[in-house]
């Protein structure tokens, strides 16, 4: 058996003959460069992704807020099983604050209000999982709960000590929890401490028990920036399965779309097992049902978790219908659980594109949202989205088929709603070679555009900048991607390619600063991870296999420092294909 030694020295020479061949067949001075041939780099530990897709439950803060006692919890579950919603994938049933009724000075442990919960929570959780269903609970990163904080919400009953939060003890809280039953832990901040979020991710791990994290680093707290990363503070997808990305949601269609845009900025930091949680829903408390319908089909489109906030015991058999539309909750359980993007040239500052790729060749999820106060017609364009024709287009809200179409697709959309729809034609695959100038069916970046130096003088693919040079450590290579960090393009393989290679490193734009992490992930399995990347760091070369798989995801994302100079290059980037 030949050693992997040779077979990197063939690689090389088969890189160079094949540059040669590139060159006689109409190359330039363009085509002239590095490519990526070094030694494979190992990379460090890989990220486990613990919960493939959006969580999907109930949470009693938007209807009860302090007022939940254990019955109504036990009532809701009891509805939840029944009506259809644990059928259609809700799965926990989550009490929000006010629960606490404080911490054994002794053992440090917490205990429940002894009159609005007095089984205690353990004998809670048992009633949930009775039901067939798992069971959340609240926390917070300070020494306080958010309702603790803010006096007069607090029933009178409550004893002192009542608000404890985890700040502290999250060691102990996390097997708390564990010994109780619960399988979800809502964590908020309330001017606590953000180094909680961590040592609860930490806790929970210690105790061997599968629970959800979901943390809130918003609430109580001005000064963290709306993109949770960027101050160098915490990285949110290293500690959480999910985290807020706003302040509060409120029962108001403003409400809705400023949640919308937040998470729109902050698409590129979530990974494979991490998603950005849009708050709780509203629907059935009082927006019109085309508001509801816009709300609850972007929160499937934007991949956040699906956690009804209404009373679902009394709720109305249009608002059940909407929750449990199953078209609907199948984009937000995609596989592929990507979070959609807007398809800028198709849409303006009231009628929007929205568009989301899904496991599916070819297929895509499309939300035409409508801001404005009247009625009118959005057109999505299928070059736009790099989608080819004919396309097979269906109404997810209400099933019907809108025909075979062929470039484009124009619905009349309601004032303040949306029209979904799912779209199946065909996607760019990709094939071998240099993978710069093929097209891709996703990509999100914070800031800027995706710019691509492909050889031989050929046009970048839709949706990209021409890249004048690709230079690292000196290096001018022969093409490449530059983007500016956080950035993620998606490529659909279909099975049919073996091996992703390509050198990384800080672009010469990064002026000798800037720090970024590459990560290259393949159907949601993470291949590689580069640790950290300074412009002191040496090139290196990435290598890996990617036979049998369907996508390939490449990231990069933030050194924890802030994203200023962090442009950052995947040179000579190249796929091996049957």
């Amino acid at each position: 058996m030949r050693s992997p030694v040779f077979y990197r020295a063939f690689l090389i020479l088969f890189l160079a003959a094949l540059n040669t061949v590139l060159a006689s067949c109409g190359g330039s001075a363009s085509s002239s460069g590095a490519v990526s041939n070094g030694a494979t780099d190992p990379g460090i530990a890989l990220a486990q992704v613990r919960f493939m897709t959006p969580p999907m439950g109930w949470n009693s803060w938007n209807t009860f807020a302090c007022n939940d006692t254990e019955a109504i919890i036990k009532s809701v579950a009891d509805a939840i099983a029944s009506n259809g919603m644990a059928a259609a994938g809700y799965q926990y049933v989550t009490v929000d604050d006010c629960w606490v009724g404080g911490r054994n000075a002794t053992t440090g442990q917490l205990y429940s209000n002894a009159t609005t919960f007095p089984d205690g929570i353990q004998a809670l959780a048992a009633y949930v999982h009775s039901k067939g269903l798992k069971f959340g609970l609240y926390t917070s990163a300070g020494t306080n709960t958010c309702a603790g904080l803010a006096h007069g919400t607090r029933p009178a009953s409550y004893p002192p000590g009542v608000g404890a939060g985890s700040l502290g003890h999250e060691a102990v809280d996390a097997q708390t929890f564990a010994n109780w039953g619960v399988d979800y832990i809502k964590m908020d901040y309330c001017g606590g401490n953000l180094s909680a979020f961590p040592a609860m991710r930490a806790g929970i791990a210690a105790t061997g028990r599968t629970m959800y994290l979901s943390i809130n680093p918003y609430s109580a707290n001005t000064t963290l920036t709306t993109n949770f990363a960027a101050d160098g503070t915490l990285y949110v997808p290293a500690y959480a399965d999910m985290s807020r990305i706003s302040q509060d949601i409120s029962a108001k269609f403003t409400s809705v779309t400023s949640i919308i845009d937040t998470s729109a900025a902050d698409a590129a930091w979530a990974v494979p097992g991490y998603f950005n949680d849009m708050d709780m829903l509203e629907v059935g408390n009082g927006m019109t049902a085309d508001q509801d319908t816009a709300h609850f089909a972007m929160w499937a489109m934007m991949s956040s978790g699906l956690n009804a906030g209404n009373d679902v015991r009394s709720q109305s058999a249009a608002t059940q219908a909407l929750l449990t539309n199953s078209a609907i909750i199948a984009v937000n359980q995609d596989p592929l659980a990507l979070q959609a993007v807007l398809d800028t040239p198709d849409s303006s500052a009231t009628l929007q594109v929205w568009t989301k790729p899904l496991s599916a060749n070819g297929t895509r999820a499309v939300a035409l949202l409508n801001r404005g106060s009247t009625a009118a017609p959005i057109t999505v364009n299928f070059a736009n989205l790099g989608l080819g024709g004919p396309v097979q287009a269906t109404n997810l809200v209400n099933g019907a088929s809108l025909g075979t179409v062929t470039q484009s697709l124009t619905q009349t959309v309601p004032a303040t709603g949306v029209v979904l729809v799912k779209l199946a034609g065909s996607d760019p695959v990709a094939v071998n070679g240099p993978l710069a100038p093929q097209g891709w069916i996703w990509s999100t970046v914070q800031s800027g555009t995706v710019a691509v130096k492909a050889a031989n003088g050929v046009s970048p693919p839709v949706g990209a900048t021409a890249a004048g040079a690709v230079v690292v450590h000196g290096s001018s290579y022969i093409d490449g991607i530059t983007v500016n960090a956080p950035a993620q393009l998606v490529y659909r393989l279909n099975g049919r390619c073996t091996t992703f290679q390509s050198d990384i490193g800080l672009d010469a734009a990064a002026q000798g600063a800037g720090t970024v992490d590459y990560q290259v992930w393949a159907d949601n399995v993470e291949l590689y991870d580069s640790g950290l990347v300074t412009s002191a760091t040496p090139v290196k070369t990435v290598r890996v296999s990617v036979a049998g798989r369907n996508s390939l995801r490449l990231v990069i994302t933030d050194g924890q420092n802030g994203v200023t100079n962090d442009v950052a290059d995947w040179a000579d980037p190249w796929l091996y294909c049957s």
